[in-house]
């Protein structure tokens, strides 16, 4: 049997990143183009493993662009089979997701196994009530298997199915089954190190004896192993720090079960597809760490991120589709960050990108302060006037601009306390520090 198939995830439809509305018709391009592809090479079949939109209550554009892509494949009678992901089940109250509408309508094969005991039922999907755990595909001999997400039960229920799958295993065999796809809707643990609560490797074992291919999403981050898990990446950028994941995108596969592919390791089993990961035209996205550690004030820093995007926005001048640029000020600042100017840095960056959206993120730290010296018990009440004063000039003196006279800038401090303790008219408080500034910053 030969047959070849595109395996999609997580291209989340609807999502209106940052508020930007291009945005929205970005992710839909993405999945018009694969497609697109899956429709001209063309393939047998497409599967999308969850995710197909961003949240669960949609407008009626994210539906209608969803049907403008999938009703390219119903045109030319490639079936399209899917799962739902955390983003697509219905609420509760609701009943029905979009996804189930678009099964209803003929667009994509819905599987939803009905769970006992934790633990799928495996049972041919029935039209009737959208509900199944698989389909068969070519005359029967290709099965497509789905598990959609399962939130915190997915380990026992994945225990569950590796023991419903090899329980199958002689009836398939006697069915004329030659080739197994499962789809998930989860990762593996550690791929990405914030992304908590996924089945370890080792729970993923008990399958391998039962499927040849093992489509997951839910991780944004591509990555594969030991020729059977395949997890293609977001088809998008949904968040700034998969811009470092250059290689998203799909899965186009080819099986062949009469002449199986060995792997390198001659004692493993033999697999009978070829699996050929590419990229899909996205939106360029720029992330940048800007440290600021060494800086003594505002202008060096606005020359520093001037510097960086003088060497680094040419690389965008051919780009079809103007980037997103996303600028983060990390490190310790020796001044106050209150003195940034938000509205410069970013004309900054849109003057040398010209980017769709620009972003200028302070996650930088202040300074500890550790007080100088222990010869200032502060249990002692008469001695609570000079701690004060030194504090108020060890953190004045953390801002360079202040440094040479800390001494005056602190007795200002101390004065400004004392007005606002006594109700003194706000007005007056603020012409004074006014007053201040101007003394002691011409000197």
């Amino acid at each position: 049997m030969r047959a070849s198939f595109i395996h999609i995830a997580d291209t989340h439809l609807g999502y209106e990143q940052y508020g930007v509305r291009e945005r929205f018709n970005d992710f839909s391009r993405a999945f018009w183009d694969i497609l697109d592809e899956a429709a001209h090479r063309p393939v047998d079949f497409v599967v999308i493993a969850g995710d197909l939109f961003n949240k669960r209550a949609i407008d009626a554009l994210t539906l209608i662009h969803a049907i403008e892509g999938l009703k390219k494949l119903k045109e030319k009678h490639i079936p399209v089979i899917a799962i739902e992901g955390n983003h697509d089940r219905s609420y509760y109250r609701d009943g029905i997701s979009w996804l189930q509408f678009l099964c209803h309508q003929e667009y994509l094969t819905l599987l939803a196994p009905i769970m006992r005991d934790g633990a799928p039922v495996l049972s041919y999907w029935q039209p009737g009530t959208m509900r199944g755990s698989h389909i068969d595909l070519l005359n029967g001999r290709l099965r497509v298997y789905g598990l959609p997400w399962q939130g915190a039960a997915t380990n026992r229920s994945m225990e569950g199915l590796a023991g419903a799958l090899a329980a199958a295993r002689a009836g398939e065999e006697a069915e004329g089954v030659e080739y197994r796809l499962l789809m998930m809707h989860t990762g593996i643990e550690g791929i990405v190190p914030r992304v908590q609560g996924l089945p370890s490797m080792s729970q993923f074992q008990p399958l391998r004896t039962c499927v040849d291919y093992l489509a997951l999403g839910h991780v944004h981050k591509p990555y594969e192993f030991d020729g059977w898990i395949y997890n293609p990446g977001s088809t998008e950028t949904w968040g700034a720090e998969e811009s470092a994941w250059e290689d998203r995108g799909y899965y186009f596969v080819e099986i062949d079960t009469s002449e199986p592919e060995r792997v390198i390791d001659p004692n493993k089993t033999a697999r009978y597809h070829r699996a050929t990961h590419l990229v899909n035209k996205r939106r360029p996205f720029v992330r940048h760490e800007l440290r600021v550690d060494g800086l003594n004030e505002p202008n060096a820093l606005y020359a520093r991120l001037e510097d960086y995007c003088q060497r680094e926005a040419y690389k965008h001048q051919d780009d079809s589709l103007r980037p997103l640029v996303q600028i983060q000020l990390i490190g310790t600042l020796n001044f106050d960050a209150g003195s940034l100017d938000q509205p410069l840095m970013e004309e900054i960056v849109t003057n040398h990108f010209r980017p769709l959206y620009v972003r200028v993120d302070n996650n930088t730290n202040d300074q500890d302060y550790i007080p100088e010296g222990g010869d200032i018990d502060g249990r002692d009440r008469s001695a609570w006037h000079e701690l004060e004063r030194r504090i108020f000039e060890e953190l004045v003196s953390r801002d360079n601009r202040y440094l040479p006279a800390k001494e005056q800038w602190s007795t200002v401090l101390a004065d400004l306390k004392k007005m606002a303790l006594d109700k003194d008219d706000p007005t007056i408080i603020a012409q004074f520090l006014r007053d201040k500034r101007t003394e002691l910053l011409a000197t």
